[in-house]
């Protein structure tokens, strides 16, 4: 069985909090299938690549949330 697996970190302008920070999201498609669910990771929309689905920078804090979209995005494959 040959099984397509896609997966987005992306941001949503739409729920900028009150401080100015946007939450990360992360999308998965297996087969066409779609879920979607929050990190619980936040991030100022000028520190955002899209393109990557990274933070940028090299502070503690772009490191930390890389790290954890690392590990989300193994956690996800090794299902």
């Amino acid at each position: 069985m040959d099984t397509r697996i896609s997966i987005l970190f992306y941001d949503k302008e739409s729920k900028l909090t009150r401080n100015g920070f946007l939450p990360i999201y992360l999308r998965v498609t297996i087969s066409g299938q779609r879920f979607e669910t929050i990190t619980h990771r936040h991030v100022r929309p000028v520190n955002w690549l899209a393109e990557a689905g990274k933070v940028k920078g090299n502070s503690e804090h772009a490191r930390s949330v890389n790290a954890y979209l690392d590990t989300l995005r193994a956690q996800v494959y090794s299902y």
